[in-house]
């Protein structure tokens, strides 16, 4: 790895991640801008005051150019990105060349055991997941991860906006997934009043599953045949 953990890069992630080894990152969030068409700036009095962002997306002779070489070591991609001109217009096709650069350079430095989340919006998001179809194979499409972000509004003739999409690939089938935990609340706990002589707590309560709703697992269990609570295993 030819850079330090901890490292805090300012500047074009591109320029930056072409200079980096190719496997040596393990995990990327990105929250790109969005394709919005709108205009940003820090409140007044912020500390970010003063600075601002354009979200509108035109082509240039860069794009150009880059398109063109996308046509050479991503066919698919270019093609993907070919269709979203013809179905939205240069604006997108201007956006998702912007997007695709960068994606390919990170599809390259992620480790085998590496997965990516990237931060959209619906604007964007269904041409965003055929471009990482494209680089990092649809078979490595892990999960849609909704994310509510306001409480219901009034939207002037559609349904209210209030979700961002965070798209979530990985590199392989051997990706790293650490789960997080936290402690059991004190409520949740009282709902299991026995404990067992190594400190596990249990429930004693029927282990059919005639009323249970949506079904159960049904095998036979000590010459009993019926639809049980648990799977066989657990029995």
């Amino acid at each position: 790895m030819n850079w330090k953990d901890k490292t805090i890069f300012i500047g074009d992630n591109l320029h930056i991640m072409r200079g980096m080894n190719s496997a040596s990152v393990d995990l990327i969030y990105l929250d790109p801008p969005f394709n919005s068409n709108r205009n940003y700036a820090a409140p007044i009095g912020s500390k970010a005051a003063g600075a601002a962002f354009k979200d509108t997306w035109t082509l240039s002779d860069i794009d150009q150019a880059e398109h063109g070489e996308l046509a050479e070591q991503a066919p698919s991609l270019h093609t993907v990105i070919q269709a979203a001109r013809e179905a939205h217009g240069k604006g997108m096709q201007s956006y998702l060349i912007m997007m695709s650069t960068r994606l390919l350079e990170m599809g390259r430095i992620l480790k085998d055991t590496g997965s990516i989340y990237l931060h959209c919006d619906p604007t964007a998001s269904h041409y965003l997941k055929l471009v990482m179809d494209s680089i990092f194979g649809n078979r490595n499409f892990r999960n849609e991860i909704i994310w509510k972000r306001t409480a219901a509004h009034n939207d002037s003739a559609v349904y209210g906006s209030v979700h961002d999409i965070i798209l979530y690939y990985s590199i392989s089938d051997s990706f790293a997934r650490n789960e997080q935990y936290q402690s059991y609340s004190d409520e949740y706990l009282k709902r299991y009043k026995h404990v067992a002589d190594d400190g596990r707590r249990f429930l004693d309560r029927d282990l059919t599953a005639g009323s249970l709703s949506g079904g159960g697992y049904e095998y036979e269990w000590n010459g009993i045949t019926k639809v049980w609570r648990c799977p066989f295993r657990t029995m």
